[in-house]
């Protein structure tokens, strides 16, 4: 079980050794004569080089060209894909079969970008098919206004179209498992569309929720499109608790359906509100009294009006 893995150390030990550099380039360099010579066996030891020139903030191009490709083939051939597979953990619900299908369509999204997968690839996705897809339709939301803004919000921030660091990396990943963990939070053995719409919409700080601001799209509209898809968090109570002091464990936040341990929880009456979604309600209200202290301003009178 272990012995490919092994293998692929032991090649990693024999590039090192004959590179006699620590430097990223230059191993990686290394490891593809050595990968030329020795067969196809060392590919993963040349893509154990790769992920280690980008953890060392090399960008796809600078690594395009020590291995004589674009950096769009660089990134097509060594990016990590999104897994759609339905395996372990099992304490999370399995992809449905339409789920895979749009996660199969961001992987596509992303390929045709020449990028690595990101959440705003997982928002083209979710457009493809499902009752997300009817949502997103709903309020207006196009593949081309996706791509309109990703191009601007996105790819704008990254000098020369070529930061070290690529917007998405890992970020689509996270959110399909964050979607799983949705699912059987809710008691459900199957993760659907709307579970991955609904993580996409209410977490601020990914890449699809940055492009639903921009479209005007407000998260609470999301979440109430959903209401009717998405089931309540069972509210089951443990034995041998004394009446009137309900365990926090059994609580999911009211608005996002997350009760992962640790989460800090506030709990009122027949509602429970999580860390996360406090900060987020307090943004929506600092813009909206910007926006509001900005009007008033605009609207405020000068002398000559008052004459």
């Amino acid at each position: 079980m272990n012995g490919p893995l092994l293998n692929t150390q032991a090649l990693v030990d024999t590039v090192a050794e004959r590179a006699k550099s620590a430097d990223p380039l230059v191993l990686l360099e290394a490891a593809v004569t050595f990968a030329t010579r020795a067969g196809h066996s060392t590919d993963a030891m040349v893509d154990y080089y790769v992920a280690a020139a980008r953890a060392a903030a090399l960008s796809w191009t600078v690594i395009g060209e020590r291995l004589g490709i674009s950096k769009q083939a660089a990134r097509q051939k060594f990016s990590p894909r999104l897994v759609v597979s339905s395996g372990p953990p099992l304490e999370l619900a399995a992809l449905a079969p339409r789920l895979i299908a749009c996660v199969e369509a961001a992987q596509a999204a992303a390929d045709t970008d020449g990028s690595v997968p990101g959440t705003q690839h997982l928002l083209l996705g979710l457009l493809n098919v499902g009752a997300a897809a009817s949502i997103l339709d709903k309020l207006g939301v196009t593949r081309e206004k996706v791509r309109e803004a990703s191009a601007r919000l996105l790819d704008a921030a990254l000098p020369g179209n070529d930061a070290s660091i690529v917007v998405g990396d890992g970020e689509a990943e996270d959110a399909v498992l964050a979607a799983r963990r949705f699912a059987a939070d809710r008691g459900q053995e199957l993760a659907h569309p709307q579970h991955l719409l609904f993580i996409l919409a209410l977490d601020p700080g990914s890449s699809a929720r940055r492009i639903l601001d921009d479209l005007g799209i407000d998260p609470a509209q999301v979440k109430k499109e959903l209401n009717n898809l998405v089931p309540a968090p069972p509210r089951g109570r443990r034995r041998g608790r004394k009446i009137g002091k309900p365990d926090q464990s059994d609580f999911a936040c009211s608005f996002c359906g997350r009760s992962d341990p640790g989460r800090p929880m506030v709990n009122g009456p027949s509602v429970q509100i999580c860390g996360e979604c406090v900060a987020s309600a307090t943004n929506i209200l600092k813009t909206s009294q910007e926006q509001a202290a900005r009007t008033h301003t605009q609207r405020r009178p000068g002398p000559t009006d008052r004459a």
